[in-house]
């Protein structure tokens, strides 16, 4: 019977390394994956520098979605989008920092937005200038720039 508990518990324990192995594979994966590829997928707002009051409630949550080339910002709120504009995209990991071009798209027709990104860790931020200004050249802290800060949504939800 000891024989045969050893075994069981040596075989689980090969189980768990094994499948613990397995699941860091695809966050490791997606970090050595180049930009326009790790960028895809959805994100949502996990922080900003400056308050905003359509960020501000709880109650809301901002998700962006990039895919193939299209981009789609949300807010939603009880499983609805409250706000929801589309786009295009596209993403330069060559300059320092690196640049993201996004190309919002309405009734009104397009509107371009030259914003800068980078990754930390397993977090997107992004950079842009207020009133649709000039890309930014940095993430220093300055008075006419706003840094939002995504993280990819919790498996569970």
């Amino acid at each position: 019977m000891l024989r045969r508990t050893g075994s069981l518990v040596a075989c689980l324990t090969l189980l768990l390394v094994a499948s613990s192995g397995r699941a860091a594979e695809p966050a490791a994966a997606k970090a050595d994956q180049p930009d326009a590829e790790r960028i895809k997928g959805v994100w949502v707002l996990d922080e900003s520098d400056r308050p905003m009051d359509l960020f501000a409630d709880k109650s809301h949550t901002v998700q962006i979605t990039f895919e193939e080339q299209n981009f789609e910002f949300k807010v939603l709120k009880d499983g609805g989008a409250i706000l929801q504009i589309g786009g295009t995209y596209y993403v330069d990991d060559q300059p320092i920092p690196k640049l993201l071009d996004i190309t919002l798209s309405g009734d009104g027709g397009s509107t371009p937005l030259y914003a800068i990104y980078d990754f930390k860790g397993d977090k997107l931020r992004v950079r842009i200038r207020d009133n649709n200004g000039p890309r930014p050249i940095d993430f220093e802290p300055a008075s006419d720039c706003q840094t939002f800060t995504y993280r990819r949504p919790d498996e569970s939800q």
